[in-house]
């Protein structure tokens, strides 16, 4: 039989197979029911088509007696065991079809919740988002995500989804999994939904695999937080809190760390008085980031503090440096450029000598608009080779503005291309004429991070100062 013209066909042998019945009544004949029932299921009849059949087969046979009903009843029956068989069947394999195809997509909710959680390095951002996504992947009412405080005086922090909870049940039901990371515990997760809600071993699973991976980035960004902290107190003891005042100078700086500021980098810059009237005014870049790097950065900044003291010649006091760079650094070698002034200020002058030591020449930007570099290249500090330094004078007159400044302003990338370097900064000074030194450092800075998209890639230090404007003396 098949589906199009099966119909007919199974009323046809359904009739005979029904007729032997009541003429046998015995079981063999009652089999044949059974095996009619079976090949409407594979011809893909329907329950009705078999019905039809049966009431066609009752009509034919003329059956009217309560006896012989009943034995209609049965063969009837027999007939539709494989319908139910195959029906409790397909409902089995659908039940089975749906918890699988929910299974597969609280993983997928979990491995986007996974990717989310990952990106994020607050632990507030990472409780919500947990709490988010246990409530989303096993559908109940709500969840709560708690952690313990570092510090124990402190509250936890919590999270729940939805934020505002209501009354709810008194007796929910409650399903929890515990927060752990490295070895220690961080907090639980906890969902929670309607007191008929039977929670299942494959939720519970779930559930755990969330705890994981949340407890796996709660640990990262606690740590990755500590370490922001120390950075950035580092950072601020290797950098003065603000430039001093200095009689007959303006003075001003402009420094910023590259990226969240978590990984401590080189630059440093510095303004110090040197003994006998005299000022000290530096900048300076360390190679490469860490700790290794702030601590040559501290050991350059302390040694040309302790160095200014007795030394006048800017090429005296980076030797100096160099030769505790050598001492200092061992084999690996940590190597440092400075860009080094000894200054002394007089009305409406500044008269400085300069030298640097593997570090760009500074900048004077005059009253016209022209941009002169000043000073003499000189060689890396902390290498195998004596640098070779030489002390430049210069003379800063009313109006002139120097700018030292690091690779930070003068190497930004995007897309590895360069976008803002020296003849980008060259081009900008040369409409700061006639602008304070705070104004041009301010000008600087900005044109930095617009070039950047404020993602810098390194850090930035900018130290300008000129002459302070006197005012003019007025015939009497």
């Amino acid at each position: 039989m098949d589906g199009a013209n099966g119909a007919p066909v199974l009323a046809a042998r359904y009739s005979a197979a029904f007729t032997a019945y009541l003429a046998d009544r015995g079981e063999s004949a009652l089999g044949a029911a059974y095996d009619l029932g079976r090949e409407a299921v594979a011809a893909q009849l329907s329950v009705m088509d078999l019905a039809e059949a049966h009431h066609a087969a009752l009509r034919a046979a003329k059956v009217h007696d309560d006896a012989t009903l009943a034995l209609a009843a049965d063969f009837l029956r027999e007939s539709l065991s494989t319908f139910e068989t195959v029906h409790r069947g397909y409902l089995e394999v659908q039940e089975a079809a749906r918890l699988e195809h929910e299974y597969v997509e609280q993983l997928r909710a979990l491995a986007d919740a996974s990717v989310a959680i990952n990106l994020s390095l607050t632990v507030e951002a990472i409780l919500q988002l947990t709490a988010d996504a246990a409530r989303e992947i096993l559908h109940s009412a709500r969840a709560t995500v708690a952690v313990l405080a570092p510090d124990p005086r402190l509250r936890p922090l919590t999270a729940t989804s939805p934020p505002r909870l209501g009354g709810g049940d008194p007796q929910p039901a409650r399903l929890q999994a515990q927060l752990t990371g490295r070895g220690k515990e961080l907090g639980m997760v906890e969902v929670i939904d309607a007191p008929d809600r039977t929670f299942t071993l494959r939720d519970e699973a779930v559930l755990t695999q969330l705890a994981q991976l949340a407890s796996v980035a709660i640990s990262n960004a606690q740590l990755y937080d500590r370490e922001r902290t120390i950075a950035r107190t580092l950072q601020r003891s290797l950098r003065p809190g603000g430039l001093p005042p200095v009689h007959g100078l303006s003075a001003a700086v402009r420094f910023r760390p590259a990226g969240e500021g978590i990984e401590l980098g080189g630059d440093f810059y510095d303004l110090f008085p040197a003994g006998d009237g005299a000022w000290t005014a530096l900048i300076g870049d360390v190679q490469g980031k860490g700790p290794d790097a702030a601590a040559v950065t501290a050991l350059a900044r302390h040694t040309m503090r302790a160095a200014a003291a007795y030394e006048s010649r800017p090429s005296g006091v980076l030797a100096l440096l160099h030769r505790a760079l050598r001492e200092q650094t061992g084999d690996e070698g940590r190597f440092c450029t400075v860009c080094y002034a000894h200054l002394r200020t007089a009305p409406n002058r500044v008269t400085l000598d300069l030298a640097c030591g593997g570090h760009a020449l500074p900048l004077v930007v005059a009253p016209d608009g022209s941009v002169t570099p000043v000073g003499q290249l000189g060689t890396l500090l902390g290498s195998d080779i004596d640098p070779l330094l030489t002390d430049v004078s210069v003379e800063l007159g009313p109006g002139e503005v120097l700018v030292f400044y690091t690779d930070g302003v003068t190497e930004v990338r995007r897309r590895r291309q360069e976008v803002f370097g020296h003849n980008e900064l060259v081009a900008l000074l040369k409409t700061c004429a006639g602008l304070p030194p705070d104004a041009v450092a301010e000008r600087v800075e900005a044109a930095v991070m617009a070039a950047s998209e404020g993602r810098l890639r390194d850090d930035m230090a900018i130290l300008a100062f000129g002459p302070t404007p006197q005012p003019k003396e007025t015939d009497g």
